[in-house]
């Protein structure tokens, strides 16, 4: 029953926790990665519907198509993650997606300074004109990235859970909201840099401290085991991978990354 499984599950988590070295420090490895990407996110979320509009040209119309395009996207990603966990593991599968997504943006911002978009910002005085092409590759980089970015939330909760006893999980998801605190703050940041030196350099900033982010949580390559079939909470518990909510990344959660 569930007063015999509650107990089961705190053991095995503790037991987990202490049969594989460096296990304690995996909560922390979430929390402060995940404010990271929260603080990169912030920079950038809010300025993509005016990137595509004042420097790509698109009318409000096309903006919004982009935009009901996202949540169909994220619909199809969001298994993903799960399905190639199964094969590859937890940690290497979220690295992996991580490393595309954040590749994907850094490729966005370098194509927007190449074709010089940086500085055909609204009331700037100055035009480019794009190729249709042009504008779809974009439109499809964005779509991608954040369709990735957004299907490893299972996976990191999944391995959250799995590390850190019942009793104490309320305290580390609590700390979500220091996430959408710094996620606000940070949009502060990136609009002061986008009137300043222009969209494509705050994309790339934001690569920049998600790149760090995930160098973070490539550690736990080192330290979760590849197989679930290797935890011993999985025998005392339902899978957090079976039970997790539908992606609920910043990215999704604060408007859309």
């Amino acid at each position: 029953g569930e007063g015999v499984a509650a107990p089961k599950a705190a053991e095995s988590a503790t037991v987990l926790a202490h049969q594989i070295r460096g296990a304690p420090a995996i909560p922390y490895v979430i929390f402060v990665s995940s404010l990271a990407f929260a603080l990169g996110s912030g920079m950038t979320v809010k300025f993509f519907p005016l990137f595509f509009k004042n420097s790509c040209r698109m009318t409000p119309i096309e903006v919004q198509a982009i935009y009901v395009a996202v949540p169909l996207i994220m619909v199809a990603f969001s298994g993903v993650g799960t399905r190639l966990s199964s094969r590859f593991g937890r940690a290497q599968t979220m690295v992996a997606l991580k490393v595309v997504g954040v590749g994907l943006l850094a490729c966005m911002a370098k194509l927007s300074d190449q074709w010089g978009l940086h500085t055909n910002d609204e009331g700037s005085g100055e035009t480019v004109d794009m190729q249709s092409g042009q504008i779809v590759l974009l439109v499809a980089i964005y779509l991608l990235r954040t369709g990735l970015m957004n299907c490893t939330y299972p996976l990191e909760e999944s391995i959250l859970m799995d590390f850190v006893p019942p009793q104490t999980r309320a305290r580390w998801k609590s700390l979500d909201s220091i996430g959408v605190f710094g996620w606000c703050g940070s949009a502060a940041l990136g609009g002061v840099l986008a009137d300043k030196y222009g969209y494509s350099f705050t994309f790339l900033i934001t690569a920049y401290v998600q790149a760090a982010a995930t160098l973070m949580q490539a550690s736990l390559i080192f330290i979760v085991p590849r197989s679930e079939k290797q935890d011993p909470a999985k025998d005392a518990t339902v899978s957090p991978l079976n039970a997790a909510p539908a992606p609920h990344d910043v990215e999704a959660d604060h408007s859309i990354q």
